[in-house]
């Protein structure tokens, strides 16, 4: 009788971080639900560590392999901050910026793709099952086909964790038959929503003529067959609902709850990206003091904006966009000795800080202008059930997450005045509505927490092969 297979995740990054103190296992969602079936079944992680300085194989703490692909800074600067984040992440975002076409970045990323093969060799064992590779994000959409011509054994899955987009846009990018193939060196290709994986379906039947759409299966010329699945990712629910309970975090929430007194709290949380829809949220709520000068004072947004990507132009811009918009509304509606309607945070929070936030928030306000899923969502309804809250969620309809938290306000966030309305709606809804909303919202993410993701994601590995 054998024991499980081997379960070996590609990401760009290893789930390590460099701390003063040394190397320490990294938080966040995709570490914590791959992180314990990694080490039931003895698997391992290839990345890139984020460092110049060469990480250890094992880490005290973290039960897995850790294989480290050797990415040079000027590497770096061309496949990840080139490529991937301002060729790839604009287009999968439906163009909110002009994507950059650079040949020379699509080398590097083309280079660093290979690199990741080849740090796959050897893992294959002598005898038994061969290991699951299970390949993350758009960073590798060229790697399955290069794992694939390896000549191994191992099933392949392939999982995107932004939205894939309408191929009329992907269409646009030079290379797309090339990153299309690439990924359909997959045998499973995974995604949130079936939004984005009818979008994959679509841009294979149009960009790529010699292969045939079945269903959910791509059939391929060598008569291999690919298939597609839908797996909405989320949270650690019952480590959330853990944390909350600390006395840390409760001496906060009551610390917060005093610092803003008896006024209505809402909360963005996002990193500060052009994606997440900040300036469209702030020009929002500006429109609806214009509109209800009842309100001033009486509310607050606290946005958290975590720094990201400092080192590209386009960051630094947005950053002094929001902060000027922070700036004019907090002029035009401050009343002298009273509170500003905008208290803005440019840092990175800590987990218990942030639950603390989520447990004062009465509304919160998670309104991209496009995501793959957005899990500050998911956070948000787990810990306020979990404390019997009723805050209201006001949720773009452009976020994975919206195809299931179907009770909260839905908002078109490219409709500014119209989101007004829609934070107008949250404010004044009942308290017998909100929480009746927020309890099913909170019940559905318990019920489908990150580790069921995980489970049904690596259910596909099971799958009968197609084809050759």
């Amino acid at each position: 009788m054998t024991g499980p297979a081997q379960i070996v995740v590609f990401a760009n990054r290893l789930p390590i971080a460099r701390t003063p103190g040394g190397w320490r296992p990294a938080s966040g969602g995709l570490v914590a639900a791959l992180r314990p079936v990694l080490e039931a079944s003895g698997g391992a992680w290839v990345g890139w560590s984020g460092s110049k300085e060469e990480p250890p194989a094992h880490v005290s703490g973290l039960s897995l392999d850790l294989r480290a692909v050797p990415l040079s800074p000027r590497l770096v600067a061309a496949y990840y901050h080139g490529f991937s984040n301002q060729t790839l992440w604009p287009l999968f975002h439906d163009l909110v910026h002009q994507p950059i076409i650079d040949r020379s970045w699509w080398e590097a990323y083309r280079g660093a793709n290979e690199l990741f093969a080849g740090a796959a060799g050897a893992l294959e064992r002598p005898r038994g099952q061969p290991p699951v590779l299970w390949v993350h994000d758009y960073h590798l959409m060229l790697l399955p086909r290069l794992l694939r011509r390896t000549g191994t054994r191992s099933r392949i899955l392939y999982f995107l964790h932004t939205p894939f987009p309408a191929p009329e846009l992907f269409a646009r990018l030079p290379w797309r038959a090339e990153l299309l193939q690439g990924v359909l060196g997959a045998d499973v290709v995974g995604f949130h929503t079936d939004m984005y994986r009818e979008n994959f379906l679509r841009a294979c039947r149009y960009l790529l003529p010699e292969v045939r759409v079945e269903g959910d299966a791509v059939r391929l010329p060598d008569g291999r067959s690919v298939q597609s699945s839908t797996h909405p990712i989320s949270v650690d629910a019952r480590e959330l609902t853990t944390k909350i309970g600390e006395p840390r975090v409760q001496r906060q929430t009551r610390r917060l709850r005093e610092q803003f007194g008896p006024g209505t709290v809402m909360l963005g949380v996002d990193r500060l990206d052009y994606t997440k829809g900040i300036l469209q949220r702030l020009r929002a709520l500006e429109r609806l003091l214009e509109r209800r000068a009842d309100l001033r004072g009486r509310i607050t947004l606290l946005q958290i904006a975590e720094p990201s990507r400092n080192e590209e132009p386009r960051y630094r811009q947005i950053r002094v966009e929001v902060e000027q918009a922070v700036g004019r509304i907090n002029g035009r509606f401050t009343e002298p000795g009273g509170a500003v309607p905008v208290r803005y945070m440019y840092r990175t929070m800590p987990l218990s800080r942030l639950l603390s936030y989520y447990l004062l928030a009465e509304v919160a306000l998670v309104t991209p202008l496009k995501d793959g899923m957005n899990l500050v969502a998911k956070e948000y309804v787990v810990c306020q059930a979990a404390t019997q809250g009723s805050g209201v969620l006001v949720l773009s309809e452009f976020a994975g997450a919206s195809q299931e938290l179907t009770q909260a306000i839905l908002c078109n966030p490219f409709d500014e005045e119209g989101l007004s309305y829609r934070i107008e709606e949250a404010l004044s809804m009942g308290q017998a509505e909100r929480r009746s909303r927020l309890q099913a919202m909170g019940a559905y993410v318990n019920g489908h927490d990150v580790f069921a993701w995980a489970a049904s994601a690596l259910a596909d590995a099971d799958t009968p092969q197609g084809g050759a």
